[in-house]
């Protein structure tokens, strides 16, 4: 099974048969004849006849065929973490009863590890990094609600004031 089928390579591996200057594209003008005009550019992503459209498309081009574009999982595992970030903000309005503090110090241990994991990996996944970090920070409040509502935190408080 072939595992990194949708990651196109970087370069066009070059044939002997080629010439140096040839494109890996089929030429669609004859090189002998001359049109009016500009010459026709090489480059893909310049889809205008200059200025900003076409280094937006070209950076665009290069984020999509980048090894942490949107081919990858790189883009998508940390795409779809983000539905943590979210459910954890949703339950900012639940009671601290219900949370599950078992859950939450498990979410606390995944996102730590995960956190290294997206700084180790090459290329550096920053999204991912970005994703956990906000997971840790949100599943470590509902930790700290959860474990004030059960008492353990907070009772020298209490016991100061009696």
């Amino acid at each position: 099974m072939q595992i990194g089928y949708l990651i196109q390579p970087l370069h066009q591996p070059k044939s002997s048969s080629a010439s140096p200057s040839s494109s890996p594209l089929p030429s669609l003008v004859n090189s002998s004849t001359s049109l009016p005009g500009p010459p026709p550019s090489n480059n893909l992503g310049d889809l205008s006849a200059g200025g900003e459209d076409s280094d937006m498309a070209t950076a665009f081009k290069a984020f999509v065929n980048s090894p942490v574009g949107p081919k990858t999982t790189h883009f998508w595992g940390p795409v779809a973490n983000w539905g943590f970030v979210l459910a954890g903000l949703v339950d900012l309005n639940k009671p601290p009863e219900m949370i599950s503090g078992n859950m939450t110090a498990a979410m606390c241990v995944y996102s730590g590890l995960f956190m290294r994991f997206a700084w180790m990996v090459q290329p550096r996944n920053y999204l991912l990094l970005a994703c956990h970090a906000s997971n840790e920070t949100v599943q470590l409040y509902h930790l700290s609600r959860c474990a004030k509502a059960q008492g353990y935190i907070g009772k020298k408080e209490l016991e100061a004031q009696q």
